[in-house]
């Protein structure tokens, strides 16, 4: 908001000063037209005034009334009446002496009687209904630029409202279109940033009562089976057997459980993380590397690089992509970083299977399997690293490794210059 009101202040401002300066104008151009005809009019009275100056009977009552400007004439001494040196001396070689106060101009002129002849005559001032205009114009002209000024922002707040209102109706896929101007684009875009992290809060959640329910089915069926056998059976090998197995699905359910718990807390534990400047080649050392000992290829840049993110969170995301690679490997795994000037593109490749191009997308959601052997996971983990990722502005795809043959991730960071 405080785009907002900068440009409130800034129009505020240049449309004061605009306004002022045309009214000036006016107030200038009709004043200038008033002086010219009160020139015109001393031009014609001072060929009366030198003579009345020359004469040596000044006759006051005899002077011509020529305006309606409360003009009139006087006499002063010279001791009476003081002035600077060099106005006298101008006054001495037969000069007019125009002096002007608030008021009042007045012409001076030396007599021949060594006084001081004073025309004087009032200067023009604006008319109450004048000065009330012109009051009003600028009032009424700063109140029309104001609501032009304001105009579309009302416009983009009632189109916020009722977006707004329908968002809240449970139309998620409600967004503004973000305008052109400068002090109104934050806004737009904070509600669509709002928005588009609710939407995707709300996919989680359907994912995992989704996954939840689809997962639980297959164990508790089992669970189920196991104790009608129970009921059912006397034989205590059988019994033993059947108990070992309920206990397993059982652990089995509590580890999906948790599983769901942490990637259903990971949105919220990810906005309380402040990123910081890590040093990705010490971060993969100790968090990553020394995690796989022999069983990981490494490829790391002799410079040192930095990536904006949460240590413990990127290395989670690290770790879960080469845990894959290397459980879905059949003998080499390669961990490559390369650094361009605003980049950071780690790749880590296996020489697996590989993973079909119709799948490479729906790998990064949960419960998401594509290995149905006994060693299947419950498809969390890429889920967790594309959040992770997601969260710090990076990328992650898939495709097939050239080098291997089998299926390469590639993650894309923003390199932090230190």
């Amino acid at each position: 908001m405080w785009r907002f009101a900068v440009a409130l202040v800034a129009v505020l401002l240049f449309t004061s000063i605009l306004l002022g300066l045309m009214i000036d104008q006016v107030y200038t151009s009709d004043t200038d037209e008033t002086q010219l005809a009160a020139n015109d009019e001393i031009e014609l009275v001072i060929p009366l005034l030198r003579a009345m100056a020359a004469s040596e009977k000044i006759d006051l009552e005899g002077f011509p009334q020529l305006n309606t400007r409360n003009a009139s004439i006087v006499v002063r001494q010279q001791d009476t009446y003081p002035l600077p040196a060099q106005l006298n001396q101008q006054l001495l070689q037969g000069e007019i002496i125009y002096l002007e106060t608030q008021e009042q101009v007045m012409a001076h002129l030396l007599t021949r009687n060594d006084a001081i002849l004073v025309y004087q005559y009032d200067k023009h001032r604006l008319a109450d209904n004048q000065s009330l205009g012109l009051t009003l114009s600028f009032y009424g002209l700063l109140i029309i630029v104001m609501m032009v000024f304001l105009a579309p922002f009302i416009n983009r707040l009632v189109k916020l409202r009722q977006a707004a209102h329908r968002f809240g109706e449970g139309q998620l896929d409600t967004r503004l279109k973000v305008g052109t101007l400068w002090y109104l684009r934050d806004i737009e875009l904070s509600f669509n940033q709002m928005a588009d992290k609710i939407n995707v809060l709300m996919d989680d959640v359907k994912l995992l009562a989704g996954g939840l329910s689809h997962e639980l089915r297959t164990p508790l069926a089992r669970v189920r089976m196991g104790l009608d056998t129970l009921v059912e059976t006397d034989d205590e090998k059988l019994r033993t057997k059947y108990e070992v197995r309920i206990n397993n699905q059982l652990d089995e359910m509590e580890r999906l459980l948790l599983h769901m718990l942490d990637f259903a807390r990971l949105q919220h534990s990810l906005d309380e993380a402040r990123p910081v400047t890590v040093d990705g080649q010490k971060m993969l050392n100790n968090d990553v590397i020394s995690k796989f000992d022999d069983a990981l290829e490494v490829q790391l840049p002799n410079t040192a690089f930095y990536i904006k993110a949460e240590q413990t969170y990127l290395s989670m995301a690290l770790s879960n992509i080469v845990e894959n690679a290397v459980k879905y490997g059949h003998a080499r795994c390669l961990l490559k970083v390369v650094l361009d000037k605003e980049r950071v593109i780690i790749t880590v490749s296996d020489d697996g299977n590989g993973i079909n191009a119709q799948q490479r997308e729906a790998i990064f959601k949960p419960f998401v399997r594509l290995n149905h052997g006994p060693e299947r996971g419950f498809g969390i983990g890429l889920a967790f690293s594309a959040k992770i990722v997601q969260r710090y502005l990076g990328s992650i795809t898939v495709d097939s490794c050239p080098q291997l043959g089998g299926a390469r991730f590639t993650l894309c960071f923003s390199r932090v210059n230190v």
